[in-house]
Protein backbone atom coordinates (compact mmCIF):
# COMPACT_ATOMS: atom_id res chain seq x y z
CA UNK A 1 0.00 0.00 0.00
CA UNK A 2 2.95 2.33 0.31
CA UNK A 3 3.00 2.69 -3.48
CA UNK A 4 -0.27 4.59 -3.15
CA UNK A 5 1.09 7.08 -0.64
CA UNK A 6 1.68 10.69 -1.60
CA UNK A 7 4.58 12.68 -0.21
CA UNK A 8 4.17 14.28 3.19
CA UNK A 9 3.32 17.96 2.89
CA UNK A 10 5.49 20.41 4.82
CA UNK A 11 2.46 22.55 5.66
CA UNK A 12 1.07 19.69 7.75
CA UNK A 13 4.02 19.53 10.09
CA UNK A 14 3.01 22.03 12.76
CA UNK A 15 -0.42 20.50 13.29
CA UNK A 16 1.00 16.96 13.28
CA UNK A 17 3.57 17.98 15.87
CA UNK A 18 0.86 19.32 18.18
CA UNK A 19 -1.21 16.17 17.87
CA UNK A 20 1.76 13.91 18.40
CA UNK A 21 2.91 15.81 21.46
CA UNK A 22 -0.61 15.53 22.85
CA UNK A 23 -0.40 11.77 22.32
CA UNK A 24 2.88 11.51 24.21
CA UNK A 25 1.63 13.65 27.07
CA UNK A 26 -1.46 11.46 27.26
CA UNK A 27 0.64 8.30 27.44
CA UNK A 28 2.74 9.76 30.22
CA UNK A 29 -0.40 10.62 32.15
CA UNK A 30 -1.82 7.14 31.68
CA UNK A 31 0.79 5.03 33.29
CA UNK A 32 4.27 5.38 31.80
CA UNK A 33 6.65 4.12 34.41
CA UNK A 34 4.00 2.78 36.75
CA UNK A 35 4.16 -0.83 37.84
CA UNK A 36 1.38 -3.16 36.67
CA UNK A 37 1.32 -5.59 39.60
CA UNK A 38 -2.44 -5.46 40.03
CA UNK A 39 -4.84 -7.26 42.34
CA UNK A 40 -8.00 -8.94 41.06
CA UNK A 41 -10.06 -5.98 42.24
CA UNK A 42 -8.04 -3.67 40.05
CA UNK A 43 -8.46 -5.71 36.86
CA UNK A 44 -11.32 -3.66 35.48
CA UNK A 45 -9.42 -0.45 36.13
CA UNK A 46 -6.39 -1.97 34.42
CA UNK A 47 -8.43 -2.85 31.36
CA UNK A 48 -9.80 0.67 31.23
CA UNK A 49 -6.31 2.16 31.42
CA UNK A 50 -5.04 -0.18 28.72
CA UNK A 51 -7.94 0.79 26.45
CA UNK A 52 -7.41 4.49 27.07
CA UNK A 53 -3.74 4.24 26.14
CA UNK A 54 -4.67 2.31 23.00
CA UNK A 55 -7.11 5.06 22.09
CA UNK A 56 -4.30 7.58 22.48
CA UNK A 57 -2.12 5.50 20.16
CA UNK A 58 -4.95 5.20 17.63
CA UNK A 59 -5.17 8.99 17.63
CA UNK A 60 -1.78 9.07 15.90
CA UNK A 61 -3.18 7.21 12.87
CA UNK A 62 -3.88 9.16 9.69
CA UNK A 63 -1.80 12.21 10.49
CA UNK A 64 0.28 11.99 7.31
CA UNK A 65 0.20 10.24 3.95
CA UNK A 66 3.39 8.23 4.21
CA UNK A 67 6.41 7.69 1.97
CA UNK A 68 7.56 5.23 -0.65
CA UNK A 69 11.02 4.95 0.88
CA UNK A 70 13.72 3.69 0.73
CA UNK A 71 12.72 1.60 -2.32
CA UNK A 72 14.27 -1.60 -3.63
CA UNK A 73 17.46 0.26 -4.58
CA UNK A 74 17.71 -1.68 -7.82
CA UNK A 75 17.60 -5.05 -6.11
CA UNK A 76 14.06 -6.40 -5.63
CA UNK A 77 14.00 -9.77 -3.82
CA UNK A 78 17.68 -9.44 -2.88
CA UNK A 79 18.64 -12.25 -0.53
CA UNK A 80 15.92 -14.70 -1.58
CA UNK A 81 17.43 -17.65 -3.52
CA UNK A 82 15.90 -18.53 -6.87
CA UNK A 83 15.97 -22.22 -5.95
CA UNK A 84 16.43 -24.05 -2.65
CA UNK A 85 20.19 -24.15 -1.93
CA UNK A 86 21.64 -27.68 -1.68
CA UNK A 87 23.55 -26.73 1.48
CA UNK A 88 22.14 -24.42 4.14
CA UNK A 89 24.27 -21.90 5.97
CA UNK A 90 24.09 -22.20 9.75
CA UNK A 91 23.26 -19.28 12.01
CA UNK A 92 25.04 -19.72 15.33
CA UNK A 93 24.87 -18.13 18.74
CA UNK A 94 27.22 -15.16 19.06
CA UNK A 95 28.71 -16.69 22.19
CA UNK A 96 29.88 -19.77 20.29
CA UNK A 97 31.89 -17.81 17.70
CA UNK A 98 35.66 -17.70 17.81
CA UNK A 99 37.46 -14.36 18.12
CA UNK A 100 38.21 -14.46 14.41
CA UNK A 101 34.57 -15.13 13.58
CA UNK A 102 33.36 -12.31 15.83
CA UNK A 103 35.75 -9.89 14.18
CA UNK A 104 34.51 -11.02 10.76
CA UNK A 105 30.92 -10.19 11.72
CA UNK A 106 31.82 -6.74 13.04
CA UNK A 107 34.00 -6.03 10.01
CA UNK A 108 31.05 -6.95 7.78
CA UNK A 109 28.80 -4.44 9.56
CA UNK A 110 31.51 -1.78 9.22
CA UNK A 111 32.03 -2.66 5.55
CA UNK A 112 28.36 -1.98 4.79
CA UNK A 113 28.74 1.54 6.19
CA UNK A 114 31.56 2.09 3.70
CA UNK A 115 29.74 0.70 0.64
CA UNK A 116 28.26 3.81 -0.91
CA UNK A 117 26.92 4.66 -4.36
CA UNK A 118 30.31 6.03 -5.37
CA UNK A 119 32.59 3.56 -3.59
CA UNK A 120 32.71 1.14 -6.51
CA UNK A 121 32.40 -1.87 -4.22
CA UNK A 122 30.15 -4.82 -5.05
CA UNK A 123 26.68 -3.79 -3.94
CA UNK A 124 27.23 -0.07 -4.54
CA UNK A 125 24.14 0.13 -6.72
CA UNK A 126 22.01 -1.11 -3.82
CA UNK A 127 23.11 1.92 -1.83
CA UNK A 128 21.27 4.17 -4.28
CA UNK A 129 18.07 4.46 -2.25
CA UNK A 130 15.71 7.30 -1.40
CA UNK A 131 16.47 8.77 2.02
CA UNK A 132 14.15 10.40 4.54
CA UNK A 133 16.89 12.97 5.14
CA UNK A 134 16.58 14.21 1.55
CA UNK A 135 12.80 13.83 1.39
CA UNK A 136 12.29 15.97 4.49
CA UNK A 137 14.95 18.52 3.57
CA UNK A 138 17.18 17.57 6.49
CA UNK A 139 20.94 17.18 6.63
CA UNK A 140 22.00 14.61 4.04
CA UNK A 141 24.53 11.84 4.60
CA UNK A 142 26.41 9.57 2.22
CA UNK A 143 23.94 6.76 1.62
CA UNK A 144 25.35 3.31 2.29
CA UNK A 145 24.28 -0.33 2.51
CA UNK A 146 23.97 -0.36 6.29
CA UNK A 147 21.78 2.71 6.62
CA UNK A 148 19.47 1.34 3.93
CA UNK A 149 18.13 -1.00 6.64
CA UNK A 150 17.80 1.81 9.18
CA UNK A 151 15.75 3.81 6.67
CA UNK A 152 13.56 0.78 5.86
CA UNK A 153 12.85 0.30 9.56
CA UNK A 154 12.18 4.01 10.06
CA UNK A 155 9.52 3.81 7.36
CA UNK A 156 8.11 0.66 8.91
CA UNK A 157 7.36 2.72 12.04
CA UNK A 158 6.40 6.00 10.39
CA UNK A 159 3.95 4.06 8.22
CA UNK A 160 1.94 3.26 11.32
CA UNK A 161 0.77 6.87 11.29
CA UNK A 162 -0.82 6.69 7.84
CA UNK A 163 -4.54 6.36 7.09
CA UNK A 164 -4.07 2.77 5.88
CA UNK A 165 -2.35 1.64 9.07
CA UNK A 166 -4.88 -0.78 10.55
CA UNK A 167 -1.97 -3.24 10.98
CA UNK A 168 -2.43 -4.49 7.40
CA UNK A 169 0.90 -5.22 5.73
CA UNK A 170 2.67 -3.33 8.48
CA UNK A 171 5.95 -4.55 9.91
CA UNK A 172 4.99 -4.22 13.58
CA UNK A 173 1.96 -4.75 15.79
CA UNK A 174 0.42 -7.30 13.46
CA UNK A 175 0.80 -10.63 11.63
CA UNK A 176 3.59 -9.57 9.27
CA UNK A 177 5.94 -8.67 12.11
CA UNK A 178 7.86 -11.95 11.83
CA UNK A 179 7.79 -12.30 8.05
CA UNK A 180 8.94 -8.71 7.46
CA UNK A 181 11.88 -9.03 9.81
CA UNK A 182 12.80 -12.46 8.43
CA UNK A 183 13.23 -10.85 5.03
CA UNK A 184 15.14 -7.91 6.51
CA UNK A 185 17.66 -10.37 7.99
CA UNK A 186 17.93 -12.30 4.71
CA UNK A 187 18.71 -9.14 2.79
CA UNK A 188 21.23 -7.89 5.34
CA UNK A 189 22.87 -11.33 5.48
CA UNK A 190 23.28 -11.35 1.69
CA UNK A 191 24.87 -7.90 1.79
CA UNK A 192 27.31 -8.90 4.50
CA UNK A 193 28.25 -12.12 2.69
CA UNK A 194 29.02 -10.20 -0.48
CA UNK A 195 30.92 -7.48 1.38
CA UNK A 196 33.37 -9.93 2.95
CA UNK A 197 33.46 -12.32 -0.01
CA UNK A 198 32.09 -15.31 1.89
CA UNK A 199 28.95 -16.82 0.29
CA UNK A 200 28.55 -19.15 3.29
CA UNK A 201 28.41 -16.28 5.79
CA UNK A 202 25.53 -16.52 8.27
CA UNK A 203 24.34 -13.87 10.69
CA UNK A 204 24.78 -14.94 14.30
CA UNK A 205 22.02 -14.50 16.87
CA UNK A 206 21.92 -13.25 20.44
CA UNK A 207 20.76 -16.08 22.71
CA UNK A 208 19.11 -14.09 25.49
CA UNK A 209 19.81 -16.82 28.03
CA UNK A 210 23.58 -16.29 27.65
CA UNK A 211 23.19 -13.16 29.76
CA UNK A 212 22.28 -15.35 32.73
CA UNK A 213 25.35 -17.60 32.46
CA UNK A 214 27.40 -15.61 34.97
CA UNK A 215 24.45 -15.09 37.31
CA UNK A 216 24.33 -11.37 36.62
CA UNK A 217 22.23 -10.44 33.58
CA UNK A 218 22.95 -6.76 34.18
CA UNK A 219 26.42 -7.16 32.68
CA UNK A 220 25.78 -9.73 29.94
CA UNK A 221 29.53 -10.18 29.67
CA UNK A 222 29.41 -12.68 26.78
CA UNK A 223 27.77 -10.08 24.52
CA UNK A 224 28.95 -6.56 25.28
CA UNK A 225 32.65 -6.93 24.66
CA UNK A 226 34.51 -3.74 23.67
CA UNK A 227 36.71 -5.68 21.23
CA UNK A 228 33.68 -6.73 19.17
CA UNK A 229 30.07 -5.52 19.52
CA UNK A 230 31.16 -2.74 21.84
CA UNK A 231 30.51 -1.75 25.42
CA UNK A 232 27.19 -1.68 27.27
CA UNK A 233 27.12 2.11 27.29
CA UNK A 234 25.92 3.90 30.39
CA UNK A 235 22.79 4.81 32.36
CA UNK A 236 23.83 8.42 31.90
CA UNK A 237 21.75 9.43 28.89
CA UNK A 238 24.20 12.22 28.08
CA UNK A 239 27.18 9.90 28.10
CA UNK A 240 26.07 6.49 26.86
CA UNK A 241 28.03 6.16 23.64
CA UNK A 242 29.26 2.66 22.81
CA UNK A 243 33.02 2.28 23.14
CA UNK A 244 35.39 -0.22 21.57
CA UNK A 245 36.40 -1.64 18.21
CA UNK A 246 33.09 -0.85 16.48
CA UNK A 247 33.34 2.86 17.29
CA UNK A 248 37.10 2.99 16.76
CA UNK A 249 36.59 1.83 13.18
CA UNK A 250 34.33 4.79 12.46
CA UNK A 251 30.90 3.16 12.79
CA UNK A 252 28.45 6.07 13.19
CA UNK A 253 24.70 6.73 13.27
CA UNK A 254 23.27 9.02 10.56
CA UNK A 255 19.48 8.96 10.96
CA UNK A 256 17.88 8.91 14.39
CA UNK A 257 14.74 9.78 16.34
CA UNK A 258 13.93 12.54 18.80
CA UNK A 259 11.32 10.13 20.28
CA UNK A 260 8.50 12.69 20.12
CA UNK A 261 6.46 10.10 18.26
CA UNK A 262 7.84 7.13 16.38
CA UNK A 263 4.82 7.25 14.02
CA UNK A 264 5.49 10.81 12.87
CA UNK A 265 8.05 12.16 10.38
CA UNK A 266 8.56 14.93 12.91
CA UNK A 267 10.53 12.40 14.97
CA UNK A 268 13.26 12.02 12.34
CA UNK A 269 16.63 13.66 12.93
CA UNK A 270 19.53 13.46 10.48
CA UNK A 271 22.87 13.97 12.21
CA UNK A 272 26.01 11.94 12.84
CA UNK A 273 26.89 10.52 16.27
CA UNK A 274 28.13 7.26 17.88
CA UNK A 275 25.84 4.34 18.69
CA UNK A 276 24.23 4.60 22.13
CA UNK A 277 23.34 1.93 24.71
CA UNK A 278 22.08 1.91 28.29
CA UNK A 279 22.15 -1.80 29.05
CA UNK A 280 20.19 -2.85 32.17
CA UNK A 281 19.23 0.76 32.94
CA UNK A 282 15.54 0.67 32.01
CA UNK A 283 12.97 0.95 34.78
CA UNK A 284 10.54 -1.13 32.72
CA UNK A 285 12.41 -4.45 32.47
CA UNK A 286 14.68 -6.41 34.81
CA UNK A 287 16.64 -8.35 32.21
CA UNK A 288 16.38 -10.04 28.83
CA UNK A 289 13.87 -12.89 28.45
CA UNK A 290 14.91 -16.10 30.22
CA UNK A 291 14.38 -19.82 29.59
CA UNK A 292 10.92 -19.80 31.15
CA UNK A 293 9.86 -16.93 28.92
CA UNK A 294 11.18 -18.74 25.87
CA UNK A 295 9.41 -21.98 26.80
CA UNK A 296 6.17 -19.99 26.76
CA UNK A 297 6.17 -19.87 22.95
CA UNK A 298 5.06 -23.50 22.88
CA UNK A 299 1.93 -22.75 24.89
CA UNK A 300 0.55 -20.80 21.93
CA UNK A 301 -0.40 -23.07 19.04
CA UNK A 302 -1.99 -20.38 16.84
CA UNK A 303 0.24 -17.98 14.89
CA UNK A 304 -2.09 -15.02 15.37
CA UNK A 305 -5.65 -14.30 16.35
CA UNK A 306 -8.30 -11.68 15.59
CA UNK A 307 -8.33 -8.72 15.65
CA UNK A 308 -4.64 -9.10 14.74
CA UNK A 309 -3.27 -6.03 16.49
CA UNK A 310 -1.10 -5.19 19.46
CA UNK A 311 -3.80 -3.74 21.70
CA UNK A 312 -6.60 -6.31 21.55
CA UNK A 313 -5.16 -9.64 20.45
CA UNK A 314 -4.73 -12.05 23.36
CA UNK A 315 -1.09 -12.84 24.03
CA UNK A 316 -2.17 -16.04 25.77
CA UNK A 317 -3.53 -17.23 22.43
CA UNK A 318 -1.44 -15.57 19.73
CA UNK A 319 2.13 -16.75 19.28
CA UNK A 320 2.98 -13.59 17.32
CA UNK A 321 1.53 -11.30 19.97
CA UNK A 322 3.45 -13.09 22.73
CA UNK A 323 6.76 -13.18 20.85
CA UNK A 324 6.50 -9.56 19.75
CA UNK A 325 6.04 -8.63 23.41
CA UNK A 326 2.59 -7.09 23.72
CA UNK A 327 0.19 -7.75 26.57
CA UNK A 328 -3.52 -6.96 26.97
CA UNK A 329 -2.92 -6.34 30.69
CA UNK A 330 -0.18 -3.76 30.21
CA UNK A 331 -0.94 -0.32 31.68
CA UNK A 332 2.45 1.34 31.28
CA UNK A 333 2.12 3.64 28.29
CA UNK A 334 5.63 3.05 27.00
CA UNK A 335 5.13 -0.72 26.99
CA UNK A 336 1.67 -0.55 25.43
CA UNK A 337 3.28 1.41 22.61
CA UNK A 338 6.54 -0.52 22.24
CA UNK A 339 5.72 -4.02 23.46
CA UNK A 340 8.31 -4.06 26.23
CA UNK A 341 6.05 -6.32 28.31
CA UNK A 342 8.15 -9.30 27.23
CA UNK A 343 10.18 -11.23 24.68
CA UNK A 344 11.19 -9.18 21.60
CA UNK A 345 10.17 -5.83 23.05
CA UNK A 346 11.76 -6.65 26.38
CA UNK A 347 15.11 -7.28 24.68
CA UNK A 348 14.99 -3.93 22.91
CA UNK A 349 14.10 -2.09 26.12
CA UNK A 350 16.75 -3.89 28.19
CA UNK A 351 19.55 -2.78 25.86
CA UNK A 352 17.96 0.68 25.50
CA UNK A 353 19.79 3.55 23.84
CA UNK A 354 19.30 3.21 20.11
CA UNK A 355 17.68 -0.20 20.56
CA UNK A 356 14.77 1.43 22.42
CA UNK A 357 14.41 4.34 20.00
CA UNK A 358 11.68 2.67 17.95
CA UNK A 359 12.02 3.50 14.28
CA UNK A 360 15.83 3.73 13.92
CA UNK A 361 16.68 0.84 16.27
CA UNK A 362 18.79 -0.95 13.57
CA UNK A 363 21.40 1.77 14.19
CA UNK A 364 22.76 -0.65 16.79
CA UNK A 365 24.12 -3.84 15.15
CA UNK A 366 22.67 -5.67 18.15
CA UNK A 367 19.32 -5.20 16.40
CA UNK A 368 20.23 -7.86 13.84
CA UNK A 369 21.51 -10.35 16.43
CA UNK A 370 18.42 -9.74 18.53
CA UNK A 371 16.10 -10.34 15.61
CA UNK A 372 18.13 -13.41 14.74
CA UNK A 373 17.02 -14.79 18.11
CA UNK A 374 13.41 -13.77 17.42
CA UNK A 375 13.53 -15.53 14.06
CA UNK A 376 15.13 -18.57 15.71
CA UNK A 377 12.22 -18.82 18.14
CA UNK A 378 9.77 -18.60 15.26
CA UNK A 379 11.69 -21.43 13.58
CA UNK A 380 11.53 -23.47 16.79
CA UNK A 381 7.79 -22.89 17.06
CA UNK A 382 7.31 -23.89 13.43
CA UNK A 383 9.30 -27.10 13.90
CA UNK A 384 7.27 -27.98 16.99
CA UNK A 385 4.07 -27.59 15.00
CA UNK A 386 5.39 -29.54 12.02
CA UNK A 387 6.32 -32.38 14.37
CA UNK A 388 2.67 -32.89 15.28
CA UNK A 389 1.93 -34.34 11.86
CA UNK A 390 -1.59 -32.93 12.11
CA UNK A 391 -3.46 -29.71 11.57
CA UNK A 392 -0.60 -27.69 13.01
CA UNK A 393 1.37 -28.40 9.81
CA UNK A 394 -0.64 -25.74 7.95
CA UNK A 395 1.53 -23.19 6.13
CA UNK A 396 4.85 -24.74 7.13
CA UNK A 397 3.90 -24.87 10.78
CA UNK A 398 2.06 -21.56 10.94
CA UNK A 399 -1.55 -22.50 11.72
CA UNK A 400 -3.68 -19.43 12.13
CA UNK A 401 -1.70 -17.14 9.84
CA UNK A 402 -4.52 -14.95 8.47
CA UNK A 403 -5.22 -15.12 4.73
CA UNK A 404 -5.47 -11.35 4.45
CA UNK A 405 -1.84 -10.96 5.48
CA UNK A 406 -0.25 -13.47 3.08
CA UNK A 407 0.52 -10.80 0.46
CA UNK A 408 3.36 -8.40 -0.15
CA UNK A 409 5.51 -6.98 2.62
CA UNK A 410 5.41 -3.30 3.45
CA UNK A 411 8.38 -1.48 1.85
CA UNK A 412 9.43 -4.73 0.14
CA UNK A 413 6.52 -4.99 -2.28
CA UNK A 414 8.19 -7.63 -4.44
CA UNK A 415 8.13 -10.22 -1.63
CA UNK A 416 5.04 -11.96 -0.26
CA UNK A 417 4.77 -12.97 3.37
CA UNK A 418 3.90 -16.52 2.31
CA UNK A 419 7.35 -16.87 0.73
CA UNK A 420 9.04 -16.46 4.09
CA UNK A 421 7.44 -19.41 5.88
CA UNK A 422 9.84 -22.21 4.92
CA UNK A 423 13.10 -20.87 6.32
CA UNK A 424 15.11 -23.89 5.25
CA UNK A 425 14.08 -23.32 1.64
CA UNK A 426 15.50 -19.82 2.04
CA UNK A 427 18.91 -21.38 2.58
CA UNK A 428 19.61 -21.28 6.31
CA UNK A 429 19.06 -23.08 9.58
CA UNK A 430 20.07 -22.66 13.22
CA UNK A 431 22.74 -24.51 15.17
CA UNK A 432 20.22 -25.35 17.91
CA UNK A 433 16.53 -24.75 18.49
CA UNK A 434 14.65 -24.63 21.79
CA UNK A 435 12.34 -27.65 22.18
CA UNK A 436 8.91 -28.07 23.65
Amino acid sequence: MNTAYTPYRATQRVEVRRLVLALVVGLLALGCGEESDLSDEETDLSNDEHSQICEQIDASIGLHDGYDLPGAAGAPRWGIPETTPPIRRVRRSWSTLSDVEKTQVIDAFIALKNITVDSGDPGSARADYDSFCDELGLESYERNLYDYYVEAHVNAWVSMGTPVQQHIRMAHMGPQFLTWHRYLLLRMEADMAEAIGDPDFALPYWDWTDCYEDGDPSTCGPIFEPDYLGSAGSCDQDNNSVEGYLTDQGFRVHIQSNTESVFSPESIVCAQRPVRRSVACSEYVDGPPDKTDIAGIFDRVVYDDAPYNSCDTEEDVSFRQYLEGFSNDEVRGVCVLSGCSGMHGQGHEWISGDMASGSPSPNDPMFFLHHGQVDRLWAAWQEANLATGGKQMVNYGNPGFPEDFLGSLFVFNEVDASELFDYKALGYEYDTLPRR
